[in-house]
């Protein structure tokens, strides 16, 4: 048996996303870094400083400010599910491999 190099490659681009996604302030699923329910979502931070009244206020900036929290939210989201998608299918592979599997000589040099 050997290492699966797919899996580990996995495992560095995982960390790669989860320290991308802390340092834009966005979801990095791993549980101590996860917001709880008393923190504000990333949308709440951002869309907090277009309602406030040392910038702003009114109505347009109430409606600017959940604008701005739906979008940044998403965004969050789409970070968090690619680093959900690429977790599950880290964890879907073998740690160890016969030298024969694909994930042995991964990436196959051969291979366009």
């Amino acid at each position: 048996m050997v290492a699966n190099l797919k899996r580990e490659a996995l495992e560095r681009l995982s960390e790669h996303t989860s320290n991308k996604n802390e340092e834009l302030g966005f979801a990095t699923n791993i549980p101590f870094l996860q917001l709880s329910p008393w923190t504000l979502s990333p949308g709440q931070k951002y869309s907090s400083a277009v309602n406030s009244s040392d910038t702003w206020t009114g109505p347009l900036a109430d409606a600017s400010a959940e604008d701005t929290k739906a979008d940044v939210d998403a965004v969050d989201k789409v970070f968090s599910d690619l680093l959900d998608m690429i977790n599950a299918e880290k964890n879907s592979l073998l740690e160890d491999v016969d030298e024969t599997d694909a994930g042995a000589h991964w990436p196959d040099r051969g291979q366009v």
